[in-house]
């Protein structure tokens, strides 16, 4: 299989993770947060990691991409933030302890896919993404908490 088919491939085993687990009224509801904090912080982020710092990104993506930049992440990430979202606790430890593993699967998860030959980190495999995660998610829960609130 060539490489570039990885992207749509885990995006529509996310899609269906997400169907089976989450109602669909939740799904609405979630949408748009997860579509901010998903998809749209991953195209920066994707741009100020991998195009301004050069600490790591996707490649190989093939047909799927345009500017350098990956198509299918985004949906898979607004995707992923549906679910967590969806998961993420009331009360603040359990909230840190979600977070951490959070970010700790995503890092296990990006190296999963540079050993698939679609994503590298230039500075590590482990501190500087679980930094880069671990930021992205607190931030992410943050922002969802107090949007929640309002």
């Amino acid at each position: 299989m060539p490489r570039h088919l990885i992207y749509p491939l885990y995006t529509g085993i996310l899609a269906v993770i997400m169907v089976l687990l989450v109602p669909r009224e939740t799904i609405r509801k979630l949408f748009l947060p997860a579509m901010i904090f998903g998809g749209v912080f991953d195209v920066a982020i994707i741009a100020l990691v991998s195009k301004l710092l050069g600490v790591g990104g996707h490649i190989n993506h093939g047909p799927f991409g345009a500017f350098g930049l990956p198509f299918f992440p985004p949906f898979a990430w607004t995707i992923w933030f549906l679910m967590f979202f969806y998961f993420l606790p009331e009360r603040k430890p359990y909230i840190v302890l979600y977070i951490l593993t959070a970010a700790a699967a995503a890092v296990m998860f990006s190296n999963v896919l540079i050993n698939l030959g679609i994503f590298a980190w230039h500075y590590g495999k482990f501190i500087v993404p679980l930094i880069i995660y671990g930021l992205w998610f607190s931030l992410s829960a943050w922002g969802y908490r107090r949007l929640k609130c309002h």
